[in-house]
């Protein structure tokens, strides 16, 4: 089992959708990119009941309040079922 899951890190800047790589102020860079690596490891130490597998293609988008939204890939809705319980 990996110990951490690739994330998408994207953040909302006016109106657009901006990568977290792009984002020059490591003032609201650095604590991001830390949530986002810190989402990963949570989401690789779960895995499908069924499957054995854990959560796909992970995004993360922050927006401008600092409110996220989290997305993935999954194999079925136990999966779902797993990570909405661990992450609350």
């Amino acid at each position: 089992m990996p110990t951490s899951l690739p994330v998408e890190i994207t953040v909302g800047v006016g109106s657009r959708r901006v990568a977290i790589d792009d984002i020059n102020d490591a003032r609201v860079a650095a604590p991001l990119r830390t949530a986002g690596e810190d989402l990963g490891r949570k989401l690789a130490g779960i895995l499908c009941p069924v499957h054995k597998k854990t959560a796909q293609r992970v995004r993360v988008h922050f927006d401008k309040r600092g409110g996220a939204d989290l997305q993935y890939d999954s194999c079925c809705e136990q999966l779902g079922a797993q990570i909405g319980a661990a992450l609350g």
